[in-house]
């Protein structure tokens, strides 16, 4: 098994809330992302995923929220926007966003 990782950060605040109320205060954070792509075996060049494709779209999701509230995000209007749940979406996204490649998108790890 053959992995590449990609790592970003951006700066963003979040609430998390059950049933529609806050059960904490707004507070920011410098928030890390680590997307995973893996195979068993290496491309023609020797690659899993082209680099550049990963580092684009991961950047691109990060930048939705990059000096921003999550809360207010489209996407995740009405979700409590915990670390798993930015997971969840930046898996989703990423894959989209790595169109065929992105088949190869094993894990996200957000902290």
């Amino acid at each position: 098994m053959f992995e590449v990782a990609y790592e970003t950060t951006f700066c963003a605040t979040h609430v998390l809330h059950e049933g529609g109320r806050p059960i904490e205060p707004q507070h920011g954070h410098d928030w890390r992302v680590e997307v995973v792509a893996a195979a068993d075996s290496l491309d023609a060049i020797g690659v899993v995923v082209d680099f550049e494709h990963l580092k684009k779209a991961v950047a691109d999701v990060a930048a939705r929220f990059h000096y921003k509230d999550v809360n207010s995000h489209p996407d995740l209007r009405g979700v409590s926007p915990s670390a798993e749940v930015m997971a969840r979406y930046f898996f989703q996204e990423v894959k989209k966003g790595m169109g065929q490649e992105g088949r190869r998108l094993k894990r996200v790890r957000v902290w």
